[in-house]
């Protein structure tokens, strides 16, 4: 009797670390782990995709305009919907960008878009070498936050064991994502700022679902006037982004996946890489390893019949304002959705320019 007593201990042991973690479910106590917008940004957007998927624009409802599908990272998250609805208003826009991003995150959103029937009559992607750096942060931001277990395993060849077995264990337990580290828990719960920041995660998500996805600047029109200070932050930027890079072939075969679909289906895309300040884009002319890149994914894109559009070299899109090193400011997104769409003409509308 005393042995098989033993056998259920094991079971105890998993029964009690089970009713831990499902205290790490909890919104607020998610909130006191990580207090960041990092997770309430990503809620938002899954949460805004499910909206879509339910009311299918252009499916359920009669197509009154045109829709348009952003994908992109922070770079492309930041639209003021009220001009995007004032300035074009032939166009609904959905914006399903985040921060920091991949071709697996686009994927996955436009895979859940045109399963349902939805056509978009113009994507917009974001390509950058960063989302195609193995050691990226891909780990903790969009396999974290993102997919649902069926394009995961859908995707399995691409995604690999170890990335599989990672988002497993994240979904099974919570305190994978909400470190239980109780000081700083403690240290949070104490902040006199706490409800303010309560109140910007609601603000935050509120605002992404009722602005077509269109991201709440936490900085609003701020642009930083220090020559120097925005020479720091590139430094730190490309540090951050570049000190480990590694070629990550599971990214590039996202890519590929994504542009066979939209070619296979005649989608109108423009693939944008955005343009950073002066400093940084400088920086990253001296890397051999983005050449390489760039040489890599001209050549790609080029084989399904699209082409990138290189900010940096346009000559209808300028911009002196930034918010840091590797960021523009919101006052630069107004030209920068005019290029898009003049790239948009160019290619697939010449006779309305």
């Amino acid at each position: 009797m005393l042995k098989a007593r033993f056998l259920f201990y094991p079971v105890f042991l998993l029964t009690f670390l089970f009713l831990v973690d499902s205290i790490f479910r909890i919104p607020y106590i998610q909130t006191l782990a990580k207090i960041d917008l990092t997770a309430v940004n990503y809620e938002a957007k899954s949460d805004f995709l499910q909206k879509l998927i339910e009311e299918k624009p252009g499916v359920n409802t009669p197509k009154t305009k045109k829709i348009m599908l952003v994908l992109g990272s922070s770079r492309l998250l930041y639209f003021d919907y009220d001009e995007l609805v004032s300035f074009y208003p032939d166009w609904e826009i959905y914006n399903l960008s985040s921060a920091v991003t991949t071709p697996a995150y686009y994927d996955f959103q436009l895979t859940k878009i045109l399963d349902v029937g939805i056509k978009p009559d113009l994507v917009i992607m974001e390509t950058d070498p960063n989302q195609f750096n193995q050691n990226s942060v891909f780990k903790s931001s969009n396999l974290t936050y993102s997919f649902d277990l069926g394009y995961v395993l859908s995707n399995l060849s691409l995604f690999g064991k170890d990335h599989v077995s990672f988002y497993l264990g994240r979904k099974l337990f919570a305190v994978g994502t909400y470190k239980p580290y109780l000081d700083q828990m403690w240290k949070n719960y104490k902040n006199p700022y706490l409800e303010n920041v309560l109140g910007m995660h609601k603000s935050t998500y509120d605002y992404i679902l009722t602005h077509n996805g269109n991201g709440l600047s936490p900085i609003d029109n701020y642009m930083e006037k220090d020559s120097n200070a925005l020479l720091q932050t590139s430094h730190r930027t490309l540090d951050w982004l570049f000190a480990s890079y590694q070629r990550s072939p599971m990214q590039f075969g996202f890519y590929e996946k994504i542009l066979t679909r939209l070619q296979n289906e005649n989608i109108k895309s423009v693939i944008v890489w955005p343009m950073s300040s002066p400093d940084f884009e400088n920086l990253l002319e001296k890397e051999s390893l983005v050449k390489t890149w760039e040489t890599e994914i001209d050549t790609i894109t080029k084989n399904h019949n699209f082409s990138i559009l290189k900010l940096k070299h346009d000559p209808s899109y300028t911009c002196n304002a930034f918010a840091d090193g590797g960021h523009v400011a919101k006052d630069c997104y107004r030209g920068l959705m005019r290029s898009i769409l003049l790239e948009y003409f160019r290619k697939y509308e010449p006779n309305h320019l």
